[in-house]
């Protein structure tokens, strides 16, 4: 069994601050059922992860510039590279913004944003499910591949559990009660 520290709580209060920075003060933590705080701390989570993919992707895709081609097969041009770059950048940004959002929104009780969320967990499950049926197909898959699969199937499972949290029973009457208190 294993035993905790004094100083592991005070680990775990910045932590807290921390979610709390992130996914706003209102309501109070007493109030926010503990289904819908551990589904907000894996969108959180979800949205780290997908943070660190994408720097993934930008770093791996920069190191190895000299190896991509366009559709024709020839190489890419500065301009090209750089779009690429600044595209997959960007897409990123708003991935993780969108993750954040919806843990902010969902800890506050919307019930938009919810079915928001669940519409979203549906599309990430679409994707990730065309992904990994797109390796049947007998190519050759890199490490950088390898990598960019796993995470992505980790950003999924987050997804996943962090939606099935959401729409736990616990949680429905939270965001019952908020929808009536508004």
């Amino acid at each position: 069994m294993m035993k905790t520290s004094p100083g592991n709580s005070s680990d775990q209060a910045g932590l807290a601050g921390f979610e709390k920075t992130l996914t706003g003060r209102v309501p109070h933590d007493s109030l926010i059922p503990r289904t819908v705080r551990r589904a907000v701390r894996l969108m959180l989570a979800g949205g780290a992860a997908t943070l660190v993919v994408g720097l993934f992707l930008i770093i791996a895709t920069i190191v190895d510039k000299n190896v991509l081609t366009d559709s024709s097969g020839k190489k890419l041009s500065n301009g090209e590279f750089t779009s690429g770059i600044v595209g997959t950048a960007l897409q990123y940004i708003i991935l993780v913004v969108i993750w954040v959002l919806m843990a902010r929104f969902n800890r506050a009780g919307a019930v938009w944003a919810r079915i928001l969320a669940s519409v979203f967990c549906a599309i990430s499950t679409y994707d990730t499910y065309a992904l990994v049926n797109s390796l049947t197909g007998g190519i050759h898959i890199t490490v950088v591949g390898i990598v960019y699969v796993a995470g992505t199937i980790v950003i999924w499972v987050l997804g996943v559990l962090s939606i099935a949290l959401l729409w736990r029973r616990e949680s429905s009457e939270y965001f019952r009660s908020r929808a009536a208190a508004r």
